[in-house]
């Protein structure tokens, strides 16, 4: 079978995804129900409030993202399945679709970097009916916009590796399970000295130094975790045992960004979705616009604004998405998505909160959380800033336009079950991401 009939059979729609989900335990409307319900309390406690999944959901929740065969479920192995699945998990709550239980960013760098029996260690940890978080740790607070600048250090000893240094923003450090670490074996040698390191949280060495204080999407625990001669076995060091002399972990990184930002894209449309959602049912409700000179066409104009906005977002999404199931290189594609989507959040939850005013906010809150969330957006990922100047320097070196969709010499499959490689000739080097 090929890949294309692959993907051609999994899941396209979110009610295809909740058919698959419901096989395995999970009623997603009522997870998106619950998650909406325990939305006001998590945004003021930056916690999980609920917690919004009952406990027969745990093990479908842990297994999101996982490998078909590591127990993944078929139907969600392409990124469009799951760019469809966060749009719907956005929509009920973009803090708290970004904070479920899973492996997250952790599963691109071990798909594409770790041995088969290294994944198998890894994908077997969430194979639980207890709740599992993974995380993914490369930004540090003095690296600016160089992420292979990093100065965590990892020392070769007679027992394993000895890791030293600080990594910052890390989405869900504080309650993960296990961290994806990335570090250096030598600065001199830039992007080529970086090495991923499996490094469990109860490891001696390994701190949860403070989780920040978020203006938005706060159940996401954005933490800076320590390195403080933190020893770990030989077999933490990710490999799959035929790397090249020029082979390095970075690619492995840069992965996990073009995998995610789609995804994140998506939550970020979910949320425009509810904050339209709410904004009409407010109106409906006898809401008055906060400018009483605008009448039921400037309203009507506004909402039909934001519908196209939304439209194009997704529409960019879901391409990004699609390309990346098909193998092509989307590194462009994954920061123009995102980059757009950032700035649309911020464009309709600002015309939101305009329309509906004080009166509107007090009754609805959930616009000005929103608001609040989309500020957060612009630096989860890499910043808007970033992202636009990483399009600038790809729309340079490429020879064809993003539109162009044939694959082009050297690209890579990036879905969770593709074979890893590391043929990322296109990459800069040049990355920095917040690790949401």
């Amino acid at each position: 079978m090929t890949r294309h009939d692959q993907t051609s059979q999994q899941a396209r729609t979110i009610d295809d995804i909740a058919m698959a989900l419901a096989d395995r335990g999970l009623d997603l409307d009522l997870l998106a129900k619950r998650m909406r319900a325990v939305s006001p309390e998590s945004d003021a406690t930056s916690e999980i409030a609920g917690p919004p999944w009952r406990n027969g959901d745990v093990s479908a929740l842990n297994m999101n993202l996982v490998p078909t065969r590591y127990g993944g479920c078929p139907a969600l192995q392409s990124l469009v399945a799951q760019a469809t699945l966060m749009a719907c998990l956005g929509e009920a709550d973009a803090s708290l679709a970004l904070a479920l239980p899973g492996p997250g960013l952790a599963m691109p760098p071990v798909v594409a970097l770790a041995s088969t029996q290294q994944q198998a260690r890894f994908f077997q940890r969430f194979q639980s009916g207890t709740p599992r978080w993974g995380a993914f740790a490369i930004t540090e607070p003095d690296c600016g916009s160089d992420a292979t600048a990093m100065r965590t250090h990892a020392r070769k000893t007679g027992r394993g590796w000895v890791l030293n240094g600080t990594k910052c923003f890390i989405t869900n450090g504080a309650r993960a399970d296990c961290v994806i670490t990335f570090a250096t074996i030598n600065r001199q040698m830039g992007r080529y000295g970086v090495r991923a390191f499996l490094v469990d949280c109860n490891t001696p060495g390994f701190t949860l130094s403070r989780i920040e204080r978020m203006a938005g999407l706060r159940a996401t625990q954005l933490a800076v975790l320590s390195y403080a001669d933190c020893e770990v076995t030989d077999d933490a060091l990710l490999a799959r045992g035929n790397e090249k002399p020029l082979d390095d972990a970075f690619s492995g990184a840069q992965r996990s960004w073009d995998y995610f930002r789609p995804l994140l894209s998506a939550v970020m449309v979910g949320a425009c979705r509810r904050v339209r959602a709410d904004l009409v049912a407010w109106l409906d409700a006898g809401g008055t616009p906060a400018d009483r000179h605008q009448g039921v066409a400037n309203v009507e104009a506004s909402l039909l604004d934001i519908d196209r906005q939304i439209a194009a977002a997704w529409l960019l999404c879901h391409c990004t998405a699609w390309k990346t199931d098909r193998g092509i290189a989307t590194s462009m594609d994954s920061s123009m998505t995102k980059a757009f989507a950032s700035r649309v959040a911020a464009r309709i939850t600002r015309a939101a909160l305009d329309l509906a005013g004080i009166d509107g906010i007090i009754a609805c809150p959930s616009l000005e959380q929103a608001y609040r969330d989309a500020r957060a957006f612009d630096i989860m990922e890499g910043t808007g800033e970033l992202q636009r100047l990483m399009i600038a320097r790809a729309a340079q070196r490429s020879t064809s336009r993003p539109w162009d969709i044939a694959a082009p010499p050297g690209s890579y499959p990036t879905t969770p079950d593709s074979s890893p490689d590391n043929t990322n000739a296109h990459q800069s080097g040049q990355e920095t991401s917040h690790d949401a």
